[in-house]
């Protein structure tokens, strides 16, 4: 749904382990117009991972060149690895008229909200922390060191909620894929983004 007017920008955040990639992947095949940015990442591919598909794979000292050359809406570091997303692509699809959605860390989420204050800021979580606690040690991907390291880190990011325009809460993934769905349908349709339409209506005679 491209229409006569800039994109808008969502950004999805939440702890590790409340599920966001699976929100996002269920909401991109359901919405027409919406644009995902791939981050781009110093880490390793892990099985089935797509350079350009899934992320952008770059080395360390690649990663540190596009932070010299200013090339990132916003890029944080974590668990040793560095993550950011590329400026230029995004401000391209937003000038187009194309909404982008992003998936980012609440650290990131606070860069871009700097620069992008009119954004729309979607907090994923699922309805307690048990719930998180639990979801994680049922990984087993990782070690106890770092679960435990995570589920520090979800209480910081926990903190940022009072800054998140929506929660969409995830104890199931189908209420919280159509949370997050009403929330772009209902942006979409303010007046304030659709000003041409409502000027136009205004002038009936």
């Amino acid at each position: 749904m491209v229409m006569d007017r800039k994109g808008i920008l969502f950004v999805l955040s939440g702890p590790s382990g409340a599920g966001k990639g699976t929100v996002l992947k269920e909401v991109l095949q359901r919405v027409n117009g919406l644009a995902v940015s791939v981050s781009v990442t110093t880490r390793s591919p892990r099985p089935g991972e797509i350079d350009g598909v899934h992320y952008h794979f770059r080395t360390k000292d690649e990663f540190k060149q596009m932070v010299k050359n200013n090339e990132f809406l916003e890029h944080v570091s974590k668990f040793q690895n560095y993550y950011g997303t590329p400026k230029a692509h995004v401000e391209k699809l937003l000038n187009d008229g194309m909404d982008v959605i992003l998936e980012i860390e609440t650290k990131g989420a606070a860069k871009v909200r700097r620069a992008n204050p009119d954004a729309v800021y979607i907090f994923i979580t699922p309805s307690n922390y048990e719930e998180l606690t639990r979801r994680l040690s049922c990984r087993g991907t990782e070690s106890p060191e770092v679960c435990e390291l995570r589920l520090k880190i979800a209480k910081t990011e926990y903190k940022s909620i009072k800054y998140y325009d929506y929660i969409a809460i995830n104890d199931n993934l189908e209420e919280c894929v159509n949370t997050v769905l009403s929330i772009i349908h209902a942006e979409r349709n303010k007046r304030m983004r659709n000003q041409k339409l409502a000027e136009n209506l205004i002038q009936l005679k």
